[in-house]
């Protein structure tokens, strides 16, 4: 199966696909992991997507797009994937399609999350990040263990 999981910052896209991910056995795909791992890697791709992220500007098109593909032609994603966050625009979304037909393979399903612009404010205000493991918590409903995290 082939998912995609859309919606803004806070809506629960990561939260639902590594859910539904454990229980399809699927890989979840989300395009931050990737640039991470490519960045820590220093492939070809990490580095150009760090020198604009180091600028606080968006990673182009063709950057991004070129990530995802090497990432959905690894053996992890033969029998499905769940994309979390990605496509973000137009062009990435006529790339993805583009790259899936050149595999043979098209998307099962996207799922759009909609969730009201104060429950998204509430989510994205409450978020916290360990500096140390990168774990996120939520002071509400995931406080971490450690009190200052």
């Amino acid at each position: 199966m082939r998912l995609v999981f859309l919606g803004p910052p806070g809506a629960g896209k990561g939260t639902q696909s590594e859910k539904l991910s454990k229980e399809l056995n699927i890989p979840h795909i989300s395009t931050g992991d990737i640039f991470r791992k490519n960045i820590k890697e220093q492939t070809t791709l990490g580095i150009k997507a760090k020198e604009y992220m180091d600028k606080g500007l968006l990673v182009p098109d063709d950057i991004v797009v070129e990530i995802v593909k090497t990432r959905l032609l690894e053996s992890d994603c033969k029998e499905g994937f769940m994309l979390d966050g990605f496509p973000r625009t137009e062009i990435q979304a006529k790339a993805l399609d583009n790259a899936l037909k050149e595999m043979g393979l098209k998307l099962d399903c996207v799922i759009n999350i909609e969730v009201p612009s104060e429950e998204l404010i509430s989510r994205l205000t409450g978020r916290r990040v360990c500096k140390e493991c990168g774990t996120i918590y939520h002071i509400k409903y995931d406080p971490p263990k450690i009190e200052g995290i």
